[in-house]
């Protein structure tokens, strides 16, 4: 969500948000999410999907690879998922360092 993309993220990161707003009936998904990556990022580039914890960013990642099957334009397929998001990045550099 917005609110942690504002506390920290890596930089050279741009916030593209996967869901728009969480309601009592559930989370809102950015329906614009595909296209308003594509206006950043062309689709043979590499592109790290990143989240707090790793699970929006899994999901956000499989719209982005699999959106040529459902519309006639081809997917991101260099597209990967930071496996355990934001925080788990910042404990392998944190480790990374102590070494």
């Amino acid at each position: 969500m917005r609110e942690d993309f504002d506390k920290e993220h890596a930089a050279s990161a741009r916030n593209v948000p996967y869901y728009l707003s969480v309601t009592p009936q559930g989370k809102e998904k950015n329906p614009r999410f595909v296209e308003e990556v594509s206006a950043l990022y062309g689709k043979e580039e590499p592109l790290i999907v990143g989240c707090r914890t790793g699970v929006r960013s899994k999901l956000a990642t499989a719209d982005l690879i699999n959106v040529g099957r459902y519309v006639s334009i081809s997917g991101f397929e260099n597209a990967k998922s930071l496996q355990g998001g934001y925080l788990a990045f910042l404990q392998s550099a944190a480790a990374d360092q102590q070494q």
